[in-house]
């Protein structure tokens, strides 16, 4: 029987993960002899190929896939490339998948005639620990991401993006590959071309994955930076990608900056800074009461600390990805001497 279904899933130091990664997609309902499975290895150090070499003794629709390049959309482009099937699904290796997930992204394609189509995301504690589950809760909110819908649990929606996405064949041709100068973000800006093609990504309700967020605060933060560093080169790349709420901790972090400097010889306007980081605390403190009512008391005033390091370390780096662009663009444009 010929491929229908390509699953793709980018791989790097994943031996705790992608054992139940591809263990809840082989469980699946949807006919495994019309699907394969490329997983992308990026040189791991662990025994990731071994968990995935253990599958493919069972399972022949499981491939390994070698990614000299290392970074995700390296990754992805092999594996689209090697694919045969007239679907590419774009999975993860830190998420679990209920056994409905292909055979809901393939009818909703079909039904919705959308380019692209996701689900929503149920994000789980990386680890079993208070900080782990406090971000797993915070991605969740709105005053943490935002009106990112997939994270909100809302759904049947046209929208910007999707997590990962189940792709038609064809719009790779139509829009092309994942930008490989794009560590982060590559996503977004796929998706970006998508909708300036004319094309639609569709937001289901039939559709969920369960995702393993950051296990610490550390691994958080560095989220923060990369998502942030590499947001701003993705809109200096292609500006049609630009998202106001990716832009948003930006914006307050210069807006406290500027009001509050301009205040030194204006007073009002460090009162009106003042007023501003009013209002945000009151929205932290609002997100961490609502977690803690849900959930668990001692939520109330850590998750507003953790929320504001997250949106301090994701604005920084998106000022620094502005710049840190800025200068390598110039020093292309200067000539170099013979």
């Amino acid at each position: 029987m010929a491929i229908k279904v390509s699953i793709v899933i980018p791989m790097r130091n994943e031996e705790c993960r992608i054992g139940p990664c591809l263990d809840s997609i082989l469980r699946g309902d949807f006919p495994m002899n019309e699907c394969e499975i490329l997983v992308v290895d990026g040189a791991s150090t662990d025994h990731s190929c071994h968990v995935v070499r253990q599958r493919m003794a069972s399972h022949p629709q499981v491939r390994l896939v070698d990614n000299p390049k290392q970074h995700v959309p390296a990754g992805l482009n092999i594996a689209i490339r090697e694919a045969q099937g007239q679907f590419v699904l774009r999975m993860d290796a830190h998420c679990e998948y209920p056994s409905d997930y292909v055979r809901n992204c393939i009818s909703e394609l079909e039904r919705t005639g959308a380019a692209n189509v996701g689900g929503c995301l149920q994000t789980l504690p990386g680890s079993n620990t208070w900080v782990a589950r406090s971000i797993a809760l915070l991605t969740q909110h709105p005053v943490g991401v935002g009106n990112s819908a997939f994270r909100l649990g809302k759904g049947d929606i046209i929208v910007d993006t999707v997590p990962f996405g189940a792709f038609r064949r064809e719009v790779f041709d139509r829009v092309g590959l994942f930008r490989e100068d794009l560590v982060r973000n590559q996503d977004f800006e796929l998706n970006a071309r998508i909708r300036s093609a004319g094309l639609r990504i569709f937001l289901s309700s039939k559709i969920t994955s369960r995702y393993y967020n950051s296990p610490d605060f550390t691994s958080f933060m560095r989220q923060a930076v990369l998502n942030g560093a590499w947001g701003a080169r993705c809109w200096m790349l292609y500006p049609a990608s630009f998202c106001w709420r990716h832009a948003a901790p930006l914006l307050f972090l210069v807006a406290e900056t500027m009001l509050s400097i301009l205040g030194i010889g204006y007073y009002p306007f460090a009162l009106l800074a003042g007023a501003i980081g009013l209002i945000y605390w009151f929205a932290l403190l609002y997100a961490g009461a609502d977690i803690a009512v849900k959930n668990d008391l001692r939520y109330l005033f850590f998750v507003p600390w953790l929320i504001a390091s997250y949106h301090l370390c994701y604005g920084t780096a998106t000022a620094w990805g502005f710049g840190d662009w800025l200068v390598r663009s110039r020093a292309r444009l200067v000539p170099k001497e013979c």
